[in-house]
């Protein structure tokens, strides 16, 4: 089966992915709807202005018109030399952005209707005027009343729509208000003029279409634009969230509402706009052709006499430049791309930038270098947006994948400091006194691995036990003992911990410890046995040191015995979640307590169980001593003697060579040969605690011959 995932890895990503759920709803919810909008104004503001279109030109009612020409209104008349004037200069479609929904007001001198006519056929000579129109609030109920009530003025240019803008409700309470019947007559095209104020303060969309009666009507830069391209508006049905709207078979950009997000070119109006001053124009200064081809807007500047809008950047324009910013996108197709692209763009990032938070605070320490990595990635979202924005005009969005990474970042932060950090205190006051520090890190990286009750695996268990020290501590006082028993295992537990074991307990003058967990280790034997030998050459240089600080009576020394066992065995917390007792239990463990007490009769210092032995035979040099059937085991167990890393010096490889011939004639029942191979052993090793063991059992056989069903086994009666 594979491995479950460990929840320690699993719970960060979950919380991360979590903090993007949660900011992801809140952008559905359009919490961010105030705050996503400033940030593109802080983008828009930081790449400066664009080069605008040079086929639009701007001729503006401003200061100096006025002081010119007088207050506004201006006479119809003066309207109609002024679109005289733009065709002399070579306007190819002239927008006006005024109403002349009133006749002219009564003057003695003027002929109010020659002036209106005036301008009618002014418009109608043109053949290039596009007007502008209203659609009035009303107290009255009813439909809105556009189809016919627009004709002939505008119903060229009606949309129909196959589907509609399902974010764009039709208003019942809204009545048309045009120019007078015969000027609208005359007009190429008409274009609604209801922008009206943003609700934030600042115009940052417009409105490119408005529904009456049905239908669906363009607003003042839309018709322009399609006057002079010469081309029709339409609707065609789509399958995502809103419908297309064409322009030449061209998309442009609008939401579910219809609006188009402005892509200001700058601040003020872009150097490739051409501006004519109005005096210049009616006085013949400005030469013929010189607005050639152009989209020349018309329109109040002035204070008092126009509207004027806050763009993104802070500055206040008339709104005859927003109708000219809009117009310039919808020319160039250089709009804020906010589609479905784009979404799925943000939203990839949303739900991506939660749990690598989550992942990279989780995974490195200290938290302090894992946040300041967290918050630079979420912070790498930035420059993302802006260049995205820069390079190609999309607007991904920027507000919810930062909360999702910020929020990510408490969470997994709140969780790792307040339940990781708190379970990795309580494993490490349970375990830095018997384990290496390197392991203890391992643990607090890897909780899981020292759980709460048993599991299988396959370990070496070590016990050591000091040789003669009862009897040593009898004539000493209590506080004289504790202080050799602490200098003893102080040295003897570094050692075991050194080779990554783990130290399990102290039982009065003897030591138990374990290799392979809490963290798996496949040469938990070799480190067993390399710590083995270290304790006994540590006990050379403990004896030392005591016999010179006359710890000891003269010409005493300790000894210790050490028994090693490998074997499947149980290891966990065998205590509770409040008493913590990470150990290890089971027969294999028992056996190495065994063979560890064989140490003393058969005077060696390390013995190691037939597994363990066969485990590292291709490390160390050992010797067969013997095969023996421990008290409450029915299976015979071959045990070995730890001598020395492979090769092992001469004199070793001897002894082993020898003594194994021995142990042949041994269970032969060739007893006589083998007391002859033993003596001529101990002639050369006369320490040699398994050959006199051997020896005296040789020669107890001799005289007292085993029955013939005897199998060499070694029965032990005792622990």
């Amino acid at each position: 089966m594979p491995e479950r995932p460990r929840p320690s890895r699993l719970l960060p990503f979950a919380l991360g992915l979590l903090a993007s759920l949660l900011a992801g709803g809140a952008e559905a919810w359009r919490l961010f709807s105030g705050l996503e909008p400033l940030l593109v104004d802080r983008m828009m503001a930081a790449r400066g202005s664009q080069a605008g279109d040079s086929r639009i030109a701007l001729v503006e009612i401003d200061e100096a018109a006025i002081d010119a020409y007088g207050r506004w209104p201006w006479s119809r008349s003066r309207v109609a030399e002024l679109i005289a004037a733009l065709n002399r200069a070579g306007a190819r479609v002239i927008a006006l952005d005024m109403v002349f929904s009133e006749p002219s007001r009564a003057d003695a001198v003027v002929d109010l209707r020659f002036e209106d006519e005036a301008l009618a056929r002014a418009i109608a000579e043109s053949g290039n005027v596009v007007l502008g129109y209203f659609f009035r609030s009303t107290t009255e109920p009813g439909e809105c009343r556009g189809g016919a009530d627009l004709e002939p003025f505008a119903l060229s240019q009606v949309i129909e729509p196959p589907g509609g803008f399902p974010g764009l409700e039709e208003s019942r309470r809204h009545a048309v208000e045009p120019s007078l019947e015969a000027i609208s007559r005359a007009t190429a095209a008409q274009g609604f003029l209801n922008t009206g104020r943003a609700a934030s303060g600042r115009r940052r969309t417009y409105p490119l279409v408005a529904a009456c009666g049905g239908f669906y009507y363009p607003a003042l830069a839309l018709a322009a634009v399609a006057q002079f391209e010469g081309q029709p508006l339409a609707l065609s049905a789509t399958s995502a969230r809103r419908p297309r709207l064409e322009l030449g078979g061209r998309e442009v950009e609008a939401d579910d509402r219809g609006n188009l997000w402005i892509n200001y070119r700058g601040p003020k109006a872009p150097e490739a706009w051409q501006r004519v001053a109005i005096a210049d124009l009616l006085e013949g200064r400005v030469a013929p052709r010189a607005l050639a081809g152009k989209l020349v807007f018309v329109g109040a500047a002035e204070a008092g006499i126009g509207d004027l809008q806050t763009t993104p950047f802070g500055t206040e324009i008339p709104g005859v430049e927003v109708h000219a910013h809009v117009a310039d996108n919808l020319l160039t197709g250089r709009f804020i791309h906010d589609t479905e692209t784009q979404g799925l763009v943000s939203l990839l990032a949303l739900l991506a930038l939660g749990p690598l938070v989550s992942l990279v605070v989780a995974r490195l320490r200290p938290y302090l270098l894992g946040s300041l990595l967290a918050v630079g990635l979420v912070a790498l979202w930035l420059p993302a947006c802006y260049g995205a924005f820069r390079a190609a005009g999309w607007h991904l969005q920027v507000a919810a994948p930062l909360a999702a990474g910020l929020g990510s970042l408490v969470a997994t932060l709140c969780y790792q400091i307040g339940f990781v950090d708190r379970r990795a205190r309580q494993l490490r006051r349970n375990f830095e006194h018997y384990l290496a520090p390197q392991i203890v890190r391992e643990l607090e990286e890897h909780p899981e691995r020292a759980r709460l009750g048993g599991e299988r695996r396959e370990l070496t268990v070590l016990f050591s036990d000091i040789r003669g020290f009862t009897d040593l501590a009898e004539g000493l006082e209590p506080e004289r003992v504790a202080r050799l028993l602490n200098q003893f295992f102080t040295p003897m537990t570094r050692l075991v911990l050194a080779e990554g074991g783990t130290l399990d307990k102290y039982m009065g003058d003897a030591l138990m410890a374990f290799f392979g967990a809490p963290v798996a280790q496949a040469d938990h034997a070799l480190r067993a046995c390399r710590a083995a030998l270290a304790m006994r050459a540590e006990l050379a240089r403990i004896n030392a040191a005591w016999a010179a600080a006359g710890e000891l009576p003269e010409g005493r020394r300790i000894g210790i015995g050490i028994g090693l066992a490998s074997g499947e065995m149980a290891v966990g917390n065998m205590g509770s979640e409040e008493v913590f007792d990470y150990t290890v239990l089971g027969d294999n463990v028992n056996l190495g307590s065994r063979i560890e007490g064989l140490n003393k009769p058969y005077g060696t210092v390390v013995l190691l169980a037939e597994a363990t032995a066969v485990a590292v035979s291709g490390a160390f040099l050992c010797r067969e001593v013997d095969r023996v059937r421990v008290k409450g085991k029915a299976k015979p167990v071959a045990i070995f003697e730890l001598l020395a890393p492979q090769p092992g010096s001469p004199g070793e490889q001897q002894l082993v060579a020898r003594f194994a011939e021995a142990l042949a004639s041994y269970r032969a029942r060739r007893f006589e040969a083998a007391e002859e191979q033993l003596l001529s052993l101990l002639e050369a090793f006369p320490g040699d605690g398994p050959a006199r063991h051997l020896l005296e059992r040789c020669r107890h056989y001799r005289e007292t011959p085993p029955p013939d069903a005897w199998d060499g086994v070694e029965v032990l009666t005792s622990k």
